[in-house]
């Protein structure tokens, strides 16, 4: 197998497991609308590291970075912003 299809392969898979952490707090969230155990400073944090990274992975034109980073970062958004409306 090409080492950039195995290389490519692991940076997706990267990206399902990396935007499927932070999906189930944001349902939970949504479902439940309490967000009382949650942190706005790291998700806050979170939010602004994922646009960094983001940023890094169009400069890099590495789509993985780009694509987990983009999810994640939107995951992170949506928790701040229910932070911010449930307090």
């Amino acid at each position: 197998m090409d080492q950039k299809i195995i290389i490519d392969l692991i940076g997706y898979i990267a990206v399902i497991i990396g935007a499927s952490m932070f999906a189930p707090q944001a349902i939970k969230i949504w479902k439940t609308k309490e967000t009382k155990g949650i942190s706005l400073l790291s998700f806050s944090l979170l939010a602004l590291v994922s646009l960094l990274w983001t940023i890094y992975g169009f400069l890099l034109n590495a789509m993985p970075v780009i694509l987990v980073n983009v999810i994640v970062g939107i995951l992170s958004l949506f928790i701040v912003l229910m932070k911010l409306k449930y307090k």
